[in-house]
């Protein structure tokens, strides 16, 4: 007896060959969350140049449950088609997911973040304020949240704060001393308040940002920086 297909909506983040013709897909989907499948055929000559590639969100079907499933088909209902800084921006985006996401670990919230941030991305919409709040967004589903104030005490707009990932803001008693960067606690506040209006807030938030998430990421650069950097 052949073992039911299952279906789900799906992200495509990442795809390379495998084999003579078959290629490995890592998607986020919908219900299972990060998975990793193959799709056989995917370089035959019968079916011509196929389009499924990073950004291609559809309907994936699949049948197995070890670590690398079968995928019997991947019906595309969209690609999400984005230029200059804004692909930069996309592939940053799924490489933060490819990254930190745990094989098999359902998250229906981070999937409709990563949806939402790719639309907006695709729409021109402003790049710091989508990642900003996109990055904000996957730490707080991750368990990772930052806590926007000191030490379980509220931020003071006037006192300057250093940002520990591990335990958080603590107020920094002499702002001339060196250490790590500084942040104001008024733009602190616009940070949680997901407000990247001002230019100082959106260069805060990205180190804030930066900070937060190099322990998660580890030794390991991403690449997606280095194609900003180009």
């Amino acid at each position: 007896m052949s073992a039911t297909a299952q279906m789900e909506p799906a992200l495509v983040l990442h795809v390379r060959p495998y084999q003579e013709s078959s290629a490995i897909v890592q998607m986020l989907t919908l219900g299972q969350g990060r998975m990793a499948g193959v799709l056989r055929g995917y370089r035959s000559k019968k079916q011509g140049q196929v389009a499924l590639q990073p950004f291609s969100v559809g309907t994936v079907s699949w049948v197995g449950r070890s670590d690398l499933v079968t995928i019997q088909k991947f019906e595309s209902h969209h690609f999400i088609a984005l230029q200059g800084d804004a692909l930069y921006a996309g592939f940053y985006v799924l490489e933060l997911l490819t990254r930190l996401l745990r094989e098999r670990a359902q998250d229906p919230q981070i999937f409709a973040a990563s949806m939402k941030v790719l639309e907006a991305l695709e729409e021109d919409d402003p790049l710091q304020p989508c990642l900003r709040t996109f990055e904000l967004e996957l730490l707080q589903q991750l368990g990772y949240g930052v806590d926007f104030s000191a030490q379980g005490q509220p931020l003071d707009d006037g006192a300057q704060y250093r940002f520990e990932a591990q335990s958080g803001f603590h107020a920094v008693q002499d702002p001339s001393s060196p250490g790590s960067r500084q942040y104001s606690g008024q733009v602190l506040k616009q940070i949680a308040a997901r407000s990247f209006t001002a230019p100082a807030t959106q260069d805060a938030a990205k180190a804030l940002m930066r900070a937060a998430l190099a322990p998660l990421l580890g030794d390991k650069p991403l690449t997606s920086r280095k194609m900003f950097q180009r």
